[in-house]
C-alpha cells in the first residue's frame, strides 16, 4: 500500500522548481485547475530533463535525439489555492532500453501535502527517423544513477490505474 510522502521526503529527491501558484490557474471552484497542475508538472519535468539528463536544446541540435511522451497520468490528491507555494520533484520508477518511466510530484508547501502526481513514460527518439532508439549511454547512465537512489526510498506513490466508470456501458 502506498502513502503519500511528506514534503521533507520529497526534498530528498531535489527540488526542480518552487513558486507561488499564479492567479491565472484559478478556476471557477476557487482552486488551481487541471491545466495549472499540468503546467506546473511539465515545467518541473522540463527542468529535470534539461538539468539532470542533459536533454536541452543544444543536445537535441548537436546529437539529433530527444524524447517523446508516450503516456501521462495525472492524479489529484489535495487541492492548491492561488498563492500557495508549490514545488515539483521527480522520481524515476524504471527504464527500458528505449524508455524512461517516472513521476513528477507537485507538493503544496503551504499546506505540507502532495497536491498531485503525474506519472509518465517517455521514449528516446532519433529525430532524423522519428523512431525510438536506445538511450544514449550518457543519458542512460544519468537515469540509472537517479534510479539507484530512488529505488532505496522508503515511500511509494499510488500507481496509475486504468480509467473507467463504476458502471459499464
Amino acid at each position: 500500500m502506498s502513502t503519500l510522502p511528506t514534503v521533507a521526503q520529497l526534498d530528498e529527491l531535489g527540488t526542480l522548481l518552487v513558486r507561488p501558484a499564479p492567479a491565472r490557474f484559478e478556476d471557477m471552484n476557487g482552486h488551481v485547475n487541471v491545466r495549472g497542475h499540468y503546467d506546473l508538472h511539465m515545467d518541473g519535468a522540463e527542468v529535470a530533463f534539461k538539468s539532470a539528463l542533459g536533454l536541452d536544446e543544444s543536445y537535441v541540435v548537436r546529437v539529433g535525439q530527444s524524447s517523446f511522451s508516450l503516456a501521462h497520468h495525472l492524479q489529484f490528491h489535495h487541492e492548491v489555492l492561488v498563492g500557495h507555494e508549490v514545488s515539483v520533484h521527480l522520481r524515476f520508477l524504471g527504464r527500458g532500453p528505449k524508455t524512461m518511466h517516472a513521476v513528477t510530484i507537485l507538493a503544496n508547501r503551504t499546506t505540507g501535502q502532495v497536491a498531485s502526481t503525474l506519472e509518465f513514460v517517455e521514449a528516446y527518439v532519433d529525430l532524423t527517423t522519428r523512431r525510438t532508439t536506445p538511450l544514449a549511454p550518457a543519458v542512460a547512465a544519468r537515469v540509472d544513477a537517479a534510479l539507484e537512489h530512488h529505488v532505496t526510498l522508503d515511500w511509494t506513490l499510488p500507481p496509475s490505474h486504468q480509467l473507467g466508470t463504476s458502471r459499464p456501458g
